[in-house]
């Protein structure tokens, strides 16, 4: 396209001002536009005499000569909507016959019939901010409630932590005086027993049970271990590595949220592999506590009570005769401490069991105030037609069949999201194995409200759902846009 002979630059428009300056500029970027010196491109590809400005004639690369015609395919036109917010649209939209603008200011050539209602539109985007900010005001009054609790709850939890670390000491104490006790009280025990003959056949008979258990117990160890080993060696090639380890979140010890080379290390044995035999034979005792916790009760009952009961000859008359009144006590005795040394024990473990779950809450990320944490013990559901969700934060979030009521498992508590979003996306992962597709997980998307809410769930891809959940927790800054519109209002001040 030849240049026009003669160039004649469009009238400029008044700012709202008073102050001039030419169409389609916006008021960030007049102070490029100055009519009384030559024009440079934004982009610096040229520069024109300024009358070269919106003279229907792209000059520039980046169309910035030409902001209020339709001359360069890459121009921005600026609509200032007084009374609205200003916008930038494409300036291949001006005169195009369609009402972009609301101030009609990108429709001054065409045949459009455009009116100028910005003021109308600006008084409803005004009022819904007021609304938006009334809302944020009653959530970050209640979201100050939420970090005095969480604060108070920190406090609770550190005054607990203290007094359980005493009462660790003191049960720790008390178990080691039942377990010489209990050894005291069962040599006795065995010294009276040795000159029964029943008690060598109960002795026999009891070392042929133990016996058995420890072979039941081998088995079930190498079936267990054999079920561990199928379920770390995710490519079934008959070895564990390093990043396989990683996968599993249940090799986290130190609860920081990803497994790291030096846990890796410690369950591989500083190996680069491990085949099934050497993990049976040593692989599987370290990696086991991390698959199950002990059961206390049971190990502190190694020796059951009923069982020697009817193995040993303590209440029997016709075995003890009735007239023996030192073996009747000593056999008591016995079993009486053994009794108190497992009472001893189980209260030593379940206090160091609290201890672990306390430092677990005390470590975790409940927000930067821990304004999050009065969420941590509240589950909230959101029903569908077919379903019902419950969501219970920092734990799992469940689906449950309404017809049968049967429950599945769709995420585990993994962390927040990354970067910006840091606290307004939460990730559950580690949900039950759909068919034939992967396993379930959910990302929770969090925004300001009144309420601690689930507002929707979309089933974004199969078996990956999408939560929008609202809380006060997170109505800490209005939104830069809902600021935007309110600057100019009288009425606001915060």
């Amino acid at each position: 396209m030849d240049k026009p002979a003669l160039r004649l630059p469009r009238p400029p428009c008044d700012d709202g001002n008073g102050a001039l300056r030419p169409r389609g500029v916006s008021l960030p970027k007049k102070i490029f536009y100055d009519p009384s010196q030559q024009f440079y491109c934004l982009d610096g590809s040229g520069q024109f005499p300024f009358h070269f400005v919106n003279d229907d004639f792209c000059d520039c690369e980046d169309g910035s000569d030409e902001p209020g015609t339709a001359a360069c395919k890459n121009g921005v036109f600026n609509c200032l909507n007084h009374g609205h917010e200003s916008v930038n649209l494409p300036s291949s939209r001006v005169n195009d016959g369609i009402c972009d603008c609301c101030d009609s200011s990108d429709e001054y050539r065409s045949s459009a019939d455009c009116l100028n209602n910005c003021k109308e539109l600006g008084e409803k985007a005004l009022e819904a901010a007021r609304a938006v900010r009334e809302k944020f005001l009653k959530g970050e009054e209640i979201r100050n409630e939420y970090i005095k609790l969480g604060k108070e709850k920190k406090d609770e939890y550190r005054a607990l932590l203290k007094e359980l670390n005493k009462q660790e000491k003191e049960a720790l104490k008390v178990k080691n005086e039942k377990q010489d006790e209990k050894e005291n009280a069962e040599t006795r025990e065995n010294v009276i027993l040795a000159k029964e003959r029943e008690f060598k056949k109960a002795q026999q008979k009891r070392m042929a049970a133990e016996k058995r258990r420890l072979i039941e117990h081998q088995l079930q160890e190498e079936a267990d271990g054999h079920k561990a080993f199928s379920e770390l060696d995710i490519n079934k090639d008959g070895k564990l590595t390093p990043n396989e380890i990683k996968v599993f979140n249940r090799f986290d010890y130190d609860g920081d949220g990803k497994v790291s080379d030096n846990e890796v290390q410690f369950y591989m044995h500083k190996k680069d592999e491990m085949s099934l035999d050497e993990f049976l034979s040593n692989g599987w005792k370290i990696m086991k506590p991390a698959f199950t916790m002990e059961d206390t009760e049971e190990k502190a009952q190694d020796l059951p009570l009923d069982k020697e009961q009817k193995s040993l000859p303590v209440t029997d008359d016709s075995k003890i005769p009735a007239d023996d009144n030192e073996k009747i006590e000593i056999l008591k005795d016995a079993a009486l401490a053994r009794k108190d040394f497992a009472d001893a024990d189980k209260l030593y473990r379940d206090i160091q069991a609290e201890i672990w779950h306390l430092k677990r809450k005390l470590d975790a990320d409940f927000g930067e105030e821990d304004e999050f944490l009065v969420l941590e013990t509240q589950c909230l559901e959101f029903s569908e037609k077919h379903y019902l969700y419950r969501l219970c934060p920092f734990d799992k979030v469940i689906q449950v069949v309404k017809v049968s009521n049967e429950e599945t498992l769709i995420g585990l508590w993994e962390n927040w999201g990354s970067g910006e979003e840091h606290y307004k996306r939460m990730k559950y992962t580690r949900g039950a194995s759909c068919w034939n597709g992967p396993n379930r997980s959910v990302e929770v998307q969090l925004q300001c409200g009144t309420e601690n809410k689930i507002t929707s769930i979309e089933e974004s891809s199969p078996c990956t759902y999408v939560f929008e959940f609202t809380t006060p927790a997170l109505c800490k800054t209005l939104p830069p846009d809902i600021k935007k519109i309110l600057k100019n209002d009288l009425d606001f001040m915060y």
